[in-house]
């Protein structure tokens, strides 16, 4: 079909042979896509060397002749002038029958582009880039190039089906130079005779440059070509997997298929041999990690910490904790406790402040207290009497207390003489709380409550307060009879200009019921609640002083060696004592008293632990004391930490639940003596607001201002064990 050409022709059987004998073995995929039949004629476009053209020279002889055409490895030839592209698929298309068939491979974009570009660049340095594009024999268009030109630009074709396949090819016995003498003879026909052989030698010598530039080009479909068949191969697999996977469902459903006869049915394929590997101890332990990755999460969260609070507790009890000590040995160091000595936690903390080397003074508030502390044993615990009920006597006792610490002292006599530091103030209130409805307890059992929990602490810590806040000056001269007193303030020197050795206020008090706030605790309650509000506000106007103030909050001890055992059981049955109250109270409280009275705390006690060891609070009274703890709150004891985060984030409805707290659905009816629409007559305010009256010793109006119409009356009597006073109605 290609037309005459004045080029000189290069043809030989046997050069193509040597040079190009793949060419043909190449067409397996084209000739597949052409599908020949018994009964087609196919039309061979370049399949010889124009001798068709020389005894048909007239193409329009050949219309409508063939069922189909098929073209290998010739159309880049022939579309190598422009001119005839157009006409050469206008050809094909006329010779074809309708719905005919045209098959055919060629060289695509990219093709032989390491050869091409070398052929180029050796021929046009002898005659220059314009003639050696003239030379190139070959035309190498990409797929819509293809698809414009058939389906636009000619007419009347429908590509079915069109792609550029990276071929990568190997030679051929005569290599290289055989293909460049027989494929690109062209190139060379543009190029002198006397230049020519060394055109030729200049493809294997070229100079470094011209090589570094083909190497790009030639980088550039090779790379292209190395992603594309990686993209080939995954695809490859996976339709293999694929295909695979649909044969073994195929035999499988025709295996199984009951209409098909036995003898045709495929067998079954063997089932797969089970390999048994022994698992080793390590892999198995792998194993489990990677199917519970949560839990070995949770499980190294929780072992870190407790590891970290090992080491830390670890270290904390190994550290050694000693006063500081005078040169010749003697005592120097002061602590008072502010606390009842009847009480197990003031004991255990004066004996431990006196074993660390501390001069340890117990405020006593009369002389029982007093003896208390000398049948203690302690040269160095000694008892500081402070009457808080008699301002003028408790000024005096500080007075004295104060002169003490100034005055010199001696560990031995005759020996030298040192000064007194005063370290710390710690205020122990009571521990101890009865456990009762708020309706069942009596007024003046809240005023002792309050005089003794909460007033008397109050006023323990006033009384120290001029001690705290002056500095301590030089003992009164002899001569001097303006000097009075041993405390002298020092008004030209700022608070932050004081000393070192500023004493330290610590404030106990317990935290597991204060920070729930169950229901039947609203003594403890209300009395740490208070405590912990007075607290804050001697922090805020004693720190612009310097003077730390830290907020102890004691959880459950083991108080075993101090509190007899029947003691403490006296004191839980007296906490529950049901059958005293009214009746009214034990039908509306007595069922959930019980039930939390039994329930995991109780009394501020924590059920079946026997709390801390008292060496954590000593060890952390002594490290606030130091500065080791700088914390403005201490938490310290079983259930102090926990509690308080329960009381901060859980709802007060879920822990009173957990502590066997239930609605009472049916409440006792009123009892009004069987009198009906009539209401009680309150004579006077302080009746009007529910205050019981006693009936002993009262006036005949009096004791008319309690009474109702039908002559009864609301008294307060004590109950039978002497402990407290129950509300009670008389009748008259």
């Amino acid at each position: 079909m290609a037309a005459a050409s004045n080029t000189k022709d290069h043809w030989s059987s046997e050069a193509y042979q040597n040079a190009a004998s793949f060419v043909p073995k190449l067409a397996t995929k084209i000739v597949q896509w052409l599908d020949p039949q018994p009964n087609d004629v196919v039309l061979d476009i370049g399949c010889g060397v124009l001798d068709a053209n020389k005894l048909h020279p007239v193409p329009t002889q050949y219309k409508r002749a063939f069922t189909k055409a098929f073209s290998n490895a010739a159309l880049h030839w022939i579309l190598r002038s422009e001119e005839t592209r157009e006409a050469v698929f206008r050809g094909v298309r006329d010779s074809l029958v309708d719905n005919g068939t045209f098959a055919f491979e060629m060289g695509g974009l990219g093709n032989v582009a390491e050869m091409r570009a070398a052929l180029l660049g050796a021929v046009a340095r002898r005659v220059g880039i314009e003639k050696a594009r003239e030379a190139d024999p070959w035309f190498f268009p990409d797929e819509k190039w293809i698809t414009d030109m058939l389906e636009s630009k000619v007419g009347g074709w429908k590509v079915e089906k069109v792609e550029r396949e990276w071929r990568p090819t190997v030679a051929d016995k005569g290599g290289v130079e055989a293909w460049v003498k027989l494929m690109g003879a062209n190139f060379f026909d543009a190029v002198p005779e006397v230049k020519l052989e060394a055109t030729r030698e200049q493809l294997p010598s070229m100079s470094a440059d011209d090589q570094a530039f083909l190497d790009v080009l030639a980088s550039i479909p090779q790379e292209f070509r190395k992603y594309t068949d990686e993209v080939a191969s995954f695809v490859d697999k996976h339709v293999d997997q694929i295909a695979g996977a649909l044969r073994e469902v195929v035999r499988d459903t025709l295996a199984n298929a009951t209409w098909l006869p036995e003898q045709f049915r495929p067998a079954p394929p063997p089932p797969a041999p089970i390999i048994t590997v022994p698992v080793s101890f390590l892999e198995r332990i792998q194993n489990w990690v990677a199917r519970h990755k949560i839990l070995v999460g949770v499980i190294a969260v929780t072992s870190g910490y407790v590891a970290y609070r090992t080491y830390r507790s670890t270290a904390s009890w190994r550290k050694k904790r000693r006063a500081r000590r005078a040169r010749n040995g003697g005592r120097m160091e002061v602590v008072v406790i502010a606390g009842s000595p009847a009480l197990p936690l003031t004991r255990s903390l004066a004996l431990d402040m006196e074993r660390k080397g501390f001069i340890v003074f117990v405020v006593c508030n009369g002389h029982d207290d007093e003896t208390m502390v000398q049948n203690l044993s302690r040269p160095d615990i000694r008892p500081l009497t402070l009457d808080i009920t008699n301002p003028t006597a408790a000024g005096a006792s500080i007075d004295s207390f104060a002169r003490y610490l100034q005055a010199p002292h001696a560990a031995i006599p005759n020996g030298k003489r040192y000064h007194l530091q005063f370290k710390a103030v710690i205020l122990i209130p009571s521990l101890n709380y009865t456990t009762s409805p708020i309706a069942t307890i009596p007024p003046s059992s809240f005023a002792d409550l309050f005089n003794t929990h909460l007033l008397q602490p109050i006023l323990t810590i006033q009384a120290f307060l001029p001690l705290l806040t002056a500095r301590l000056g030089p003992p009164p001269s002899a001569n001097t009879k303006e000097q009075t007193s041993s405390i002298t303030t020092n008004s030209s020197q700022s608070p932050t200009d004081l000393p070192s050795t500023t004493p330290k206020v610590l404030v106990f008090t317990p935290s597991i019921i204060s920070s729930i706030n169950p229901p039947f605790h609203a003594p403890e309650a209300t009395v740490c609640s208070a405590l912990t509000a007075f607290t804050e506000v001697l922090t805020a106007e004693l720190r612009p002083l310097g003077i730390p103030v830290t907020h102890v909050q004691l959880g459950t001890f083991d108080f075993s060696g101090f509190t007899p055992a029947a003691q403490s059981r006296l004191l839980r049955e007296n906490n529950r004592n049901v059958d005293e109250w009214p009746d009214s109270a034990r039908h509306a409280y007595g069922k959930n008293y019980v039930s939390q009275s039994e329930s995991a705390i109780s009394a501020g006690r924590i059920r079946g632990l026997r709390g801390s060891s008292l060496k954590e609070l000593h060890n952390a009274v002594f490290d606030v004391i130091d500065g080791s703890i700088t914390s403005g709150t201490v938490r310290v004891g079983l259930g102090a930490s926990v509690y308080g985060f329960v009381g901060r984030w859980v709802p007060r409805g879920l822990v009173a639940w957990m502590m066997g707290i239930r609605r009472v659905d049916e409440l006792k009816e009123w009892q009004g003596n069987g009198t009906t629409g009539k209401e009680l007559k309150l004579a006077s305010p302080r009746s009007r607001v529910g205050s019981p009256r006693s009936v002993s010793g009262s006036s005949s109006s009096s004791s008319s201002d309690a009474e109702v119409e039908d002559g009864g009356s609301f008294v307060t009597v004590p109950t039978a064990m002497g402990h407290a006073e129950a509300n009670v109605w008389k009748e008259s």
